[in-house]
């Protein structure tokens, strides 16, 4: 049985959002200074770049995504999400790498 990329995104969207309690923790938004991550409230317009002061310069809401927790869009845990704005948010990467492979995936599901 095939799964539709929009309903994956779906699910994966859902499930990001409730989390597991005590697998999420709080992040400083220093934390993620110097990693790389994409916005992925705009996939049509999201490319992965380096993470600066001033990319999350007000994020409301850093958390870092550990192993057990909602895993990320390639199925992998061990990530941080910063809620800039209610129109911004990143997905951030320790490596460009996994970053790319990141958007990648997210992309190619894409509706």
């Amino acid at each position: 049985m095939k799964i539709s990329s929009s309903l994956r995104i779906s699910a994966f969207c859902l499930l990001f959002s409730l989390g597991i309690p005590g697998m999420v923790s709080a992040a400083a938004s220093s934390e993620v200074v110097g990693k790389f991550g994409f916005d992925w409230l705009h996939p049509e317009k999201a490319k992965c770049q380096a993470i600066t002061a001033n990319t999350v310069a007000g994020a409301k809401d850093c958390k870092h995504h550990k192993e057990g927790d909602t895993a990320s869009f390639t199925g992998k845990a061990d990530y941080y999400s910063c809620k800039v704005s209610s129109k911004v948010e990143y997905m951030i990467y320790d490596t460009q790498a996994r970053c790319k492979d990141e958007l990648e995936t997210m992309q190619s599901n894409a509706p």
